[in-house]
């Protein structure tokens, strides 16, 4: 008798202990519980791993130069690309290869601008625009600046500032750094259908940020306004970068309904962006059709320079790596 009762509560303990780890079963309030406790969150601004890109094809490539040909002849300035503004220097550039050769850009002291244009030797509605660029030992970001990109339009309209495109002459979209913030990286652009920094119903207008990190007021479209988990970062001098520029012009429309023109970046394969539904033309006649390197200062700003390597205008994303033919 006292060993079937033995046996019996051995039998008891074993049937609580199965059920106990059957985790097929009801949960328990206990493991609600401890299911309902979130996971530790990942750490914000963690950048994705830059995508593979399949190799440019020479039919691709509508424009690249490494500035090893010993002059600047392929490019279209009017200036003549003249030194000390535009200077190419031995150095061993974003790959660290020897017997490297780069651009130099430098503004003289006070208000004014260093660049080399090229117009394309076809115009296109949509393309990309990938340098190597790195702002030189002791660059003050603090002083005021345009930077170069990709542009729609006649040459002799590059640089014209302070109006609004009307949707048949122009799109400028510039990299460059807000010296308000220090050195934070955005895209500098006019185009038909600007808002951000416009005074009056007439037309006059300062270019929009892309993305937006300036007071509300100018910054009233949700959709461009940087992201908080994925902020352009902070340049800094001594560093070299890869940039990467799309410019779709998208559909030509009489108004903004319908336009679907999209600008997007990459800084070391990490996009910032895209922006889309942009009003960028209003005739399909407007097409991409130069790039520019460049920089420009308002005033006063440091005695060094900028670097650039690498230039590859093409069809499709160039990304990080070295293109056909360099």
């Amino acid at each position: 008798m006292k060993r079937r009762y033995l046996f019996t509560s051995t039998w008891v303990l074993l049937c609580f202990l199965c059920i106990s780890c059957d985790k097929t079963s009801k949960p328990t309030v206990e493991d609600h519980i401890a299911e309902e406790i979130p996971s530790k969150p990942e750490e914000p601004n963690a950048p994705a791993e830059p995508e593979e890109l399949a190799p440019l094809t020479a039919s691709d490539i509508i424009f690249m130069n490494s500035f090893e040909d010993g002059h600047l002849n392929v490019w279209d300035d009017w200036d003549g690309n003249l030194p000390p503004k535009t200077t190419l220097l031995k150095d061993p550039g974003p790959f660290n290869t020897p017997d490297n050769h780069v651009l130099r850009l430098l503004v003289p002291p006070g208000r004014g601008n260093a660049d080399v244009v090229k117009v394309l030797p076809s115009q296109h509605d949509k393309l990309y625009a990938r340098w190597y660029v790195k702002w030189e030992e002791g660059f003050d970001f603090r002083a005021g600046n345009h930077g170069g990109g990709l542009s729609a339009g006649r040459r002799d309209l590059l640089g014209v500032a302070g109006n609004r495109p009307d949707g048949t002459d122009r799109v400028g979209v510039g990299f460059e750094y807000s010296p308000s913030t220090n050195g934070k990286a955005f895209l500098y652009t006019y185009y038909r259908g600007m808002y951000m920094d416009c005074v009056d119903p007439n037309g006059t207008c300062w270019a929009d940020h892309f993305p937006c990190f300036l007071a509300s007021r100018y910054c009233t479209n949700p959709a461009h306004k940087e992201k908080v988990d994925n902020p352009t970062p902070r340049l800094e001098a001594g560093k070299w970068y890869c940039v990467e520029l799309l410019l779709d012009m998208g559909t030509a429309t009489p108004t903004m309904e319908g336009a679907d023109g999209i600008i997007s970046f990459w800084i070391d394969g990490i996009e910032y962006g895209p922006f889309e539904n942009l009003w960028l033309r209003t005739t399909p006649n407007l097409k991409v059709s130069l790039f520019n390197a460049a920089l420009f200062h308002h005033g006063e700003h440091s005695d060094v320079g900028v670097l650039y390597d690498h230039v590859v205008v093409a069809k499709k994303r160039i990304g990080l790596g070295k293109v056909v033919g360099e």
